[in-house]
């Protein structure tokens, strides 16, 4: 099978737009190295090799492709998406083992792509075997720009069985806003009910936050993480200077390893964003968020353990409030 992709020249000598973007996407897509041969169409040159191609097949739109097999008549497309689809789907690229992937040079590349052409590189990359954690705003626009680079990726969320109301009624409004999958993660009952039984509800206003965080956050992430190449997160350096003030764009999670016990990339594309990039991003592309970010709450989670911030107050202050600035971190993100 051979594959030709007809590009055109415009009048002025410039490319033409739409056969940028095709080309681009069969990159991101790894699929560039699919197409055997290009040639232009030049407007007003009907001598023009892509222009005779088109007078050939009646073709007025570029770009085109050209499949041809020996014995079987040639298939023409004038869609990228239908070629993709029909021709090079199952094609897929060469999985890359997170074993190999090489963290030292991805720091320095990612510190000079934006977030969404970081995400495009890892999804390409391991496809459906990254995962996205859901919770907050960070979140969501990374499930945004992840659709937005047509790839495939899957999506996970932690029910802690104490979130708040708009936070369940939030999730199905994302997963029906993107027609994604979204799956549900929840504390295992064999550690939850003796934790209640002996402790009751409450007992993280007593001795702190962390046996709780582990039982309702940090076992179920192991499960949700298990059988996955790499994830991609929501964490910001400024979210909390103390505690996660040496993140990296790329690391390995030394504590949750993926899939055949290799280990598990994890990538956080936001790492330099502040708050207002990641709002600014969610209200120019008109992204849905948590109704509670309207009465006061900038950081959310389990209803008893977060509050609505006060002027001048630190995100992540409003956040087990009743503790220590340095131990505010529920252990998902703990080295």
């Amino acid at each position: 099978m051979s594959i030709l992709m007809v590009k055109k020249i415009l009048l002025d000598g410039s490319p033409c737009g739409k056969c940028a973007q095709a080309e681009e996407m069969l990159r991101k897509r790894g699929y560039w190295d699919r197409i055997d041969s290009v040639v232009y169409a030049e407007e007003g040159n009907a001598e023009s090799a892509g222009m005779k191609l088109a007078a050939e097949y009646n073709i007025e739109l570029a770009p085109f492709f050209i499949v041809k097999n020996e014995d079987e008549p040639d298939r023409i497309y004038t869609r990228v998406f239908e070629f993709i689809k029909k021709e090079l789907e199952s094609i897929q690229p060469e999985e890359k083992l997170t074993g190999d992937f090489d963290i030292a040079a991805a720091n320095v590349e990612f510190a000079n792509l934006e977030p969404g052409e970081i995400l495009a590189g890892i999804q390409n990359m391991f496809g459906p075997k990254l995962v996205l954690a859901f919770s907050g705003a960070e979140d969501v626009a990374l499930i945004d720009m992840a659709a937005k680079n047509d790839m495939p990726f899957s999506v996970f969320c932690l029910d802690t069985g104490r979130l708040h109301g708009e936070t369940y009624e939030y999730l199905d409004t994302v997963r029906n806003h993107y027609g994604v999958s979204i799956e549900i993660f929840t504390p295992s009952p064999l550690l939850l009910e003796p934790f209640i039984n002996e402790k009751g509800l409450n007992s993280f206003l007593k001795d702190g936050h962390s046996e709780c965080c582990g039982i309702r956050k940090v076992e179920p992430l192991g499960r949700a993480l298990k059988n996955r190449k790499a994830w991609a997160t929501g964490l910001r350096r400024d979210q909390s200077p103390a505690t996660r003030g040496d993140l990296k764009y790329a690391e390995y999670d030394e504590s949750h390893p993926g899939i055949d016990d290799r280990p598990l990339l994890k990538i956080n594309p936001l790492l330099d964003w502040t708050s207002q990039q990641v709002w600014d991003y969610i209200r120019i592309n008109e992204i849905p968020y948590n109704p509670l970010h309207d009465i006061g709450f900038r950081s959310i989670g389990c209803q008893p353990c977060t509050r609505a911030s006060r002027p001048g107050e630190h995100e992540r202050a409003a956040r087990w409030w009743w503790e220590d600035s340095t131990k505010r971190e529920c252990g998902l993100h703990l080295k």
